[in-house]
């Protein structure tokens, strides 16, 4: 339930304006909501299956994929596991120079083993067949169910969380991650930290002195598309008695600055929200009319819990940097492993958006896709007692010692350019050199391609020795990447200097997904047949332009279009071009935007009339633009290249 502008939404099937689910491509994995099977393995491992939807019947299918299950430490190729916890120490006492605290380092990955794999088919099969036995059954028509792998997934924001009092309290006890979850099952997310002498003792304690659990616990949020039965019903909301019941209980919680611009916001747990949405049909701010005399009440709630999680996410924030709380209620009932309650922030910007919508309806007379959330969620206690007897993984040393005069220096890849690479990245370089007090430097280079992650993963290692140098505690490096078609970037990289606990290699591209919304009726109204949005950005520092199409024939009232645009800018610019039945194009002024990637073809009032201004402009322009070509535009809004706040 994260911020909708940055939400990647993948897939909804209605023909008309949706206030909150986009378009899905016909060759894309959708999950029917019905066709659910839960097996448990020999091994205690609980696994959820659903079946591939067919987006115009209810009929089930025997093609079945496994939600994210097994999160567990990834193992090298000679099977050890790849976690480090070191604890080391110093000859000499603080004051005098001395060092104490630790380390620790590990990677981790989820998926089913093929051991596991071949249970939970023979276990699906056996599943099936006794299901199929139940008269009326809807499963008696599938034949050789099969499973055919993960169920595609996507992160939002903050999807990697590490939960730690001692390591979120202390000062100078720091954590690097590699980012988001890994959406592929056997790839792999990295964790590293250096803790102070404290945090240390503290953490090895819960790890060493038969604790129930330690003190981290991780957590990673996917999210995945599910099919919804069509039903015979339809939701209406009123978004004007909406604004009134939230100005109405925003003075019974707390409020909280954030440190932004948007200034005080509301505050609010999920059972909170979830009484919120119970007021709004109780005062017909929502009013929902489904004939559950052919659905049923539990399927019936279920929709309604759908489109309440959906109208949730559509006016707030998740915050995830919150403190995690117990879970309510509502939170347990949504999802029983639920074990960190959520703390949502009434998000103004996006909400006055939905104000202006007035009155909505939606027709639940289609299939319908929604998002959903699962969470994997392990305490590092439980891995530490397979490894805290391996000297490759645990370990105490002195730095004394004549061992340390070699270090290794880490390079992680960011989950997010690992999505990257085959698409936007070739590949990326990165020099390292250390010069010493005497003799020759040390320099070493790596390059990290396709290859390179498929057979070593995200991580590079390279190890230095420190000889007779009397300044080991810095070196530096420079990464360069090398771009689809060729290109380099940047094309001199600057040295910078790097940590010994690790330097994550993140790319100077962010992906963005652009929404692009229009009324469909209103369009054809108004003889509109394509709205194009014409987008200009900065990308690997030159401007380049991208067009989202949405066409009245096709039926869709949303689509989706993801752009690579500069990590150091804000946004990017947008016009709206019209392609009239009997006038041709007609263009719109240029307009920027800041931090929301979401569009929507409105059309000016005054551009219905002929003889008016606007659309004798909108028609020049139009007919101007093609004639000419690609211009820029960029030079005009300085505001995206503004520093961008971390």
């Amino acid at each position: 339930m994260i911020r909708q502008a940055s939400r990647i939404v993948q897939c909804i099937i209605l023909p008309l304006a949706v206030m909150m689910l986009s378009v899905q491509g016909l060759d894309a994995q959708v999950l029917d909501y019905q066709n659910k099977v839960e097996i448990v393995l020999n091994d205690g491992t609980h696994v959820i299956l659903y079946g591939k939807a067919k987006s115009l019947n209810n009929t089930y299918t025997g093609e079945y994929y496994y939600l994210p299950v097994g999160l567990r430490l990834s193992r090298r190729a000679d099977g050890t596991p790849e976690f480090l916890f070191l604890k080391y120490t110093t000859e000499q006492r603080a004051e005098a120079g001395g060092e104490q605290g630790g380390l620790i380092h590990f990677l981790m990955e989820w998926g089913l083993t093929q051991a596991q794999l071949q249970e939970a088919q023979a276990k699906l099969v056996t599943r099936i067949a006794d299901l199929a036995k139940v008269p009326g059954s809807p499963y008696k028509g599938i034949q050789n169910p099969k499973i055919l792998g993960a169920a595609d997934v996507y992160t939002e924001d903050e999807s990697f969380r590490i939960i730690s009092g001692s390591l979120n309290d202390a000062d100078d006890a720091r954590l690097i991650t590699s980012g988001s979850a890994p959406v592929l099952p056997g790839s792999k997310a990295a964790v590293a930290g250096k803790l102070n002498a404290v945090t240390a003792q503290l953490l090895a304690a819960t790890f060493e002195k038969n604790r129930s659990i330690t003190d981290i616990s991780l957590e990673l949020n996917f999210m995945y598309n599910i099919m919804m039965p069509a039903v015979n019903g339809k939701i209406t909301v009123d978004w004007s008695k909406v604004q009134e019941q939230i100005k109405t209980d925003s003075i019974q919680y707390s409020h909280d600055s954030r440190g932004t611009k948007r200034g005080r916001d509301d505050r609010y747990t999920y059972d909170q929200l979830s009484q919120f949405f119970s007021r709004c049909i109780e005062r017909k701010a929502v009013v929902i009319d489904i004939d559950k005399t052919v659905v049923g009440d539990e399927l019936a709630d279920k929709i309604v819990e759908q489109f309440m999680n959906l109208m949730i996410e559509s006016m707030t924030d998740k915050d995830m940097a919150a403190a995690p709380t117990q879970p309510g209620e509502k939170e347990k009932e949504q999802d029983p492993n639920v074990r960190h309650g959520a703390s949502y922030v009434y998000n103004r910007t996006v909400a006055e958006k939905r104000y202006e919508r007035k009155i909505e309806v939606y027709n639940l007379n289609y299939r319908l896709t929604v998002p959903k959330n699962i969470s994997l969620t392990s305490n590092l206690g439980a891995w530490y007692d397979g490894v805290r007897d391996n000297p490759r993984c645990v370990s105490s040393v002195n730095l004394n010692d004549p061992f340390f005069q070699y270090r290794d220096i880490n390079l992680i890849l960011d989950i997010e350019a690992e999505s990257m690479f085959g698409s936007e990245v070739n590949y990326v370089t990165v020099n390292v050199r250390k010069q010493r007090s005497s003799g020759n430097p040390f320099e070493d280079h790596v390059t990290i391609d396709r290859e390179y992650l498929r057979t070593k993963g995200v991580k590079a290692t390279m190890t230095y020795a420190r000889g007779e140098d009397t300044n080991p505690d810095t070196y530096q490096y420079k990464a360069q990447w090398s771009l689809k078609g060729g290109n380099v970037y940047p094309p001199d990289a600057p040295w910078v200097v790097g940590e010994w606990e690790g330097v994550t290699l993140s790319p100077p591209i962010k992906p963005v997904t652009v929404e692009l919304e229009g009324d469909l009726d209103e369009l054809k109204s108004s003889d509109i047949t394509r709205v194009t949005a014409q987008v200009h950005f900065m990308k690997f520092g030159k401007e380049v332009e991208e067009n989202i199409q949405l066409s009245v024939a096709a039926g869709d009232p949303v689509v989706q279009k993801t752009i690579y645009i500069d990590k150091n800018t804000r946004g990017y610019v947008y016009r709206l071009i019209f392609n009239h039945k009997t006038e041709g194009k007609l263009a719109l002024d240029w307009t920027q935007q800041i931090n929301d990637n979401y569009i929507y073809a409105s059309i000016p009032e005054d551009m219905v009339n002929k003889e008016s201004e606007v659309f004798r402009t909108a028609k020049e322009t139009g007919s101007e633009m093609l004639q000419s070509s690609k211009e820029k535009v960029l030079d005009k809004f300085k505001d995206i290249f503004e520093k961008v706040v971390k």
